[in-house]
């Protein structure tokens, strides 16, 4: 058995980089050969994967959820895909959040030891993956714009900080939507496409129970006449799917779905640039990918 220890040292507080040594003897007990591979900037860790994810049993990811998006996109290529055991290590984490991960490296080992081994959707937008949520339009790209030493010291009170700025824009997007034999077009805000229920520490769905082997997503779409005020956004982000009705925000369940916008816009998934284009097919592969999860998680969200 062989594993592979894979952190970005720029993440967090980078407690893996500082605990190495317990982390390499604790998966000594169940690992005869252990590795080491550490980011050295945006993306360097795909190409290694694409090139080596195949030789290991289980790779111990720690970041943020950017850094977990580009070890799904190294090791989805390849028949044998490697078991992810994830430390959260940035400033919201989203999916360590909902899946309950542990961020103390002691109570991380244990779970990646003991924890329940579980097959996830993966998302595909075009030619990139997502673990869960992919999106446009208006605020979707505070994750990546607000300062990196803000989202440190504040957290995702940073988000909103920063994100006031988007007040003073009446941007719209006149986006156009196929899914399930239906069609919808309109001036939007925002579209969400989330595996998830919650983004940037906000819970969005409260009582709709998700789960993330299903393949299916819940595509939700803000009109442009809808969410026009920044105490408006604030109770969207807050009451989640307690507010959809009020602001006439659409949710709709599929497993895959094509926008076009009228002009060329920034797509974003999992909290970082995707592309830029005015066409998206997305879809849901399901069960693509296996992660440890505790076992109350395991009967929740699977």
């Amino acid at each position: 058995m062989k594993a592979l220890i894979c952190y970005n040292p720029k993440s967090g507080k980078q407690k893996v980089g500082k605990n190495l040594s317990y982390i390499k003897k604790r998966l000594s007990s169940k690992y005869s050969e252990i590795d080491i591979y550490t980011t050295t900037g945006p993306k360097s860790i795909i190409p290694y994967l694409k090139e080596n994810a195949k030789n290991y049993d289980l790779i111990l990811i720690s970041g943020g959820d950017g850094t977990l998006n580009e070890a799904i996109t190294g090791i989805m290529g390849q028949e044998s895909r490697p078991v992810i055991s994830y430390i959260p290590g940035g400033t919201c984490n989203d999916v360590g959040s909902m899946l309950h991960l542990k961020k103390k490296i002691r109570k991380a080992m244990d779970l990646t030891l003991n924890g329940e081994v579980v097959s996830m959707d993966v998302g595909m937008a075009n030619d990139k993956y997502f673990a869960y949520v992919i999106g446009a339009g208006k605020f979707i790209d505070i994750s990546y714009v607000t300062p990196h030493h803000l989202k440190k010291h504040l957290g995702k009170i940073a988000y909103f900080i920063y994100g006031a700025k988007e007040l003073n824009s009446k941007r719209k997007y006149h986006l156009s939507f196929e899914f399930d034999g239906i069609k919808r077009e309109g001036n939007y805000y925002v579209f969400l496409g989330m595996n998830s229920d919650h983004i940037s520490g906000f819970y969005i769905f409260r009582k709709k129970h998700i789960k993330l082997n299903d393949g299916l997503i819940n595509l939700t779409l803000i009109p442009a006449d809808g969410l026009a005020s920044f105490p408006k956004l604030i109770s969207f982000m807050l009451r989640g799917e307690h507010a959809f009705f009020k602001y006439g925000i659409e949710n709709y369940t599929v497993s895959n779905a094509f926008v076009k916008s009228s002009e060329p816009i920034d797509f974003n998934v999992d909290g970082e640039l995707a592309f830029v284009t005015d066409e998206c097919n997305i879809k849901v592969l399901r069960e693509e990918i296996k992660i440890i999860v505790p076992k109350k998680i395991k009967e929740r969200y699977f």
